[in-house]
């Protein structure tokens, strides 16, 4: 047997629930050396090493992409915002919104693009928070600013646990950083309520 099917063999013997012992037993009753054995084990964790690297280099570029994606919407939206009536500024927000969560669910969950999924909810997420703050803005809503950020940061952390995502997470957590900041920040300057 040559190293590649070797290699495979450990492979297929791992997916199919045996100990490295039992493994490394089998391999030496065939006649192989600890030493040719030893050195498969580090290819297959060598490829496992770089299968994680790349999953998580597309995942970040997802991310990145959804984020930029998110700002070019607002941009857009926030360049023409005056002359946009109210309800369908609403309309706007609501449906960006859905839109992304139901293309992030349906990528998530049926089609199993998970990282494409993942992305498109937390682009759903971050139109819901930039949604709070514009509807604050548009209905002059009287609050703290920070308290938008805590709205924010639970939706994110209801979707983030429905969907069982580290990205929407850490976004709710770094939201709540933000509100905790802000709060006594807002304390210490002394202005009352502000709108969004």
């Amino acid at each position: 047997m040559d190293e590649t099917n070797l290699t495979n063999n450990i492979q297929s013997s791992l997916s199919l629930g045996q100990t490295k012992e039992q493994i490394y037993a089998n391999l030496l009753n065939q006649g192989y050396s600890i030493e040719t054995i030893q050195s498969n084990f580090k290819t297959l964790e060598t490829e496992e090493h770089k299968e994680d690297i790349s999953k998580q280099t597309v995942r970040i570029i997802v991310t990145i992409g959804a984020l930029l994606i998110g700002a070019g919407i607002f941009s857009l939206i926030a360049a023409n915002w005056q002359y946009i009536p109210k309800i369908n500024k609403i309309i706007i927000i609501i449906t960006s919104m859905l839109i992304s969560y139901t293309l992030g669910w349906i990528l998530k969950e049926k089609s199993h693009l998970d990282k494409t999924g993942e992305a498109l909810i937390l682009l759903g997420s971050i139109i819901f928070g930039g949604g709070i703050f514009l509807v604050g803005q548009m209905f002059n809503i009287r609050t703290n600013w920070p308290d938008g950020f805590i709205l924010w940061m639970i939706g994110t952390v209801f979707m983030g646990f429905a969907i069982n995502s580290y990205a929407i997470l850490a976004l709710s957590i770094a939201l709540g950083f933000i509100a905790l900041i802000g709060h006594p920040f807002e304390l210490f300057t002394g202005s009352k309520y502000n709108s969004f």
